[in-house]
């Protein structure tokens, strides 16, 4: 599998480049600059519909046949192959990213005087899920059988799990689902990519769902980061499709076959 862990992201990251793009066409041509309301039955809509349906399409079929074929490991140590020191040196970057992007949403509201309690517990839960997924690499690294690896597993997850709900409160009033459809898909398919890979710390290895989980998270985030969001919101999907990239290709390249 280490041919396929080393061409797979580059499909994946290059697909969704071109949902990328579809994504900026369908924010220019299909809303109304006024109203904000989207075009019905826009062909751009439509191509990029279909585009993300066949791209979450293959990349079950290719989990489903990984998983028939090849099997993880035991132990999230030797599942992941967490020996080379790039591994906590790619997370600590990674978490200083997520926490700056943290940081510059807070500093973005402080100037508006927009802070209320939900974005306080949401930006303070960003940068402690930062720091988890930092600390969790460098366990991983160093010693995966303490027992505050698998409390640092299982925070980023509750951290997506809130981030939803934080995203429905903000947009329970916007009735044009299609204004954040992809950013919802995004969240949903990180929470999961976290859930599965903490299931390989707790004995529960699911290399098929993994994969599944990983590749929709990177795609469905390259994919958002075309929305309005706030630079440090974006700032925060880029840490986020670094996490799904190593560890989808870490994964993939230490499977052995059935």
């Amino acid at each position: 599998m280490r041919i396929t862990a080393f061409f797979a992201p580059f499909f994946v990251v290059l697909a969704g480049v071109c949902g990328f793009y579809l994504r900026v066409s369908e924010l220019l041509n299909v809303f109304d600059v006024n109203s904000g309301l989207p075009e019905r039955n826009a062909a751009t809509t439509l191509w990029l519909a279909v585009f993300s349906a066949a791209f979450a399409l293959i990349v079950i079929i290719f989990a489903i046949r990984v998983a028939s074929k090849h099997k993880a490991l035991s132990g999230f140590e030797n599942a992941f192959g967490t020996d080379p020191l790039a591994y906590p040196i790619i997370f600590l970057i990674t978490g200083i990213l997520w926490i700056i992007g943290t940081y510059f949403y807070y500093s973005y509201l402080s100037l508006r005087n927009a802070l209320n309690t939900y974005d306080i517990i949401f930006i303070v839960f960003s940068a402690v899920s930062a720091i988890s997924v930092t600390m969790f690499a460098i366990e991983m690294y160093q010693d995966s059988r303490r027992k505050i690896s698998f409390v640092l597993s299982v925070v980023p997850t509750a951290f997506m799990c809130f981030w939803l709900i934080f995203m429905y409160k903000n947009n329970a009033s916007n009735p044009i689902l299609l204004s954040y459809i992809y950013q919802c898909l995004a969240i949903v398919a990180s929470a999961l990519s976290f859930y599965f890979t903490s299931g390989f710390l707790y004995g529960k290895p699911a290399p098929g769902k993994s994969i599944v989980a990983y590749y929709l998270a990177i795609y469905f985030c390259i994919v958002t980061i075309a929305d309005n969001h706030h630079m440090g919101i974006k700032m925060i999907f880029v840490a986020l499709i670094a996490v799904n990239l190593v560890h989808s290709t870490m994964l993939l390249r230490n499977l052995q076959r059935k």
